[in-house]
């Protein structure tokens, strides 16, 4: 059950620095609750401010990362579960519908006024959090109860997103500042383009603006710098290529990813990783620290 559900509640960090969390994907769809602290979340190109009781619904496969304020005790829960497992049981269930927000909505963030209904959320993936640990625990006609009661409450969970997709749906956009309108612009070029060679001297040329403000303001807002969410992107593209793509080769996969050849691609990928890329295809998934 572990590989096709992750549930935490109430993951406490005091961050160091901006650097504690990084950029990831994933190919799973993921439900994400904020419970206190200060911290800003990135979503592509998407800046969200949150605020208490912020959830946050996504597909996964666009990167993301949390953005919280170092020396401030930041405080999240997450659920990560696998839409093609899921899919067929709710297909049973006749209520197919409920994935409706993750596939239609893709990555979107409701803020929860009502105090009954967070606190119903809250006490569900709580519920969720202490089955999933102790899940393994038990005999084999254990598990199997608990995987059951443990779908059950996740059912339960999406018909409460459900409601609050149609009831509270916001927009919440991000900040609308000079500073954060062309960082989006940069992600989103970015996005499109880091599988072939670019510089900063490219980006800047094609959205008109000064490369060294540029860099400023894309370190002040994300946290990285421009060469540093490059080479992310172009990391999380190999490793879906190496996990999806088993018959392509590891030079197939640099080219493909935006590396210059395989052995600047390797090199990079194994000290990122700290597996070579063989190694990391023949493995199982690696949860990441400090992802959430």
């Amino acid at each position: 059950m572990a590989e096709k559900i992750f549930a935490g509640y109430r993951l406490v960090d005091k961050v160091e620095t901006y650097e504690d969390f990084s950029y990831h994907s994933h190919d799973k769809y993921e439900i994400y609750y904020f419970h206190g602290g200060k911290c800003k979340y990135l979503i592509g190109d998407h800046i969200y401010h949150l605020q208490e009781d912020d959830l946050i619904i996504m597909n996964g496969l666009t990167l993301h990362r949390a953005y919280p304020e170092p020396g401030i005790s930041y405080e999240r829960s997450v659920i990560e579960f696998s839409s093609e497992w899921l899919r067929p049981i709710l297909t049973n269930l006749n209520v197919p519908e409920l994935l409706d927000p993750f596939n239609q909505l893709s990555n979107t963030l409701f803020h929860i006024k009502d105090k009954e209904k967070s606190a119903e959320v809250k006490e569900l993936i709580k519920k969720m959090a202490k089955t999933v640990q102790t899940s393994n625990q038990e005999d084999k006609l254990g598990n199997r109860l608990k995987n059951g009661e443990l779908i059950m409450m996740l059912v339960q969970l999406l018909f409460k997103i459900f409601d609050v997709s149609k009831q509270e749906l916001q927009n919440n956009a991000p900040v609308e500042s000079d500073k954060n309108i062309h960082v989006k612009k940069m992600i989103e070029w970015i996005d499109r383009n880091f599988c072939n060679p670019i510089t900063l001297d490219d980006i800047a040329y094609h959205l008109n603006i000064s490369k060294y403000y540029m860099s400023r303001i894309f370190k002040d807002v994300t946290g990285y710098t421009i060469m540093q969410y490059i080479m992310s992107c172009r990391i999380n593209r190999a490793k879906y290529l190496l996990e999806i793509h088993p018959d392509k080769s590891i030079l197939e996969v640099s080219l493909e990813s935006g590396f210059e050849d395989s052995s600047h691609f390797s090199r990079f990928f194994r000290k990122q990783m700290k597996l070579t890329p063989t190694e990391y295809r023949n493995s199982k998934a690696i949860r990441m620290k400090n992802t959430y």
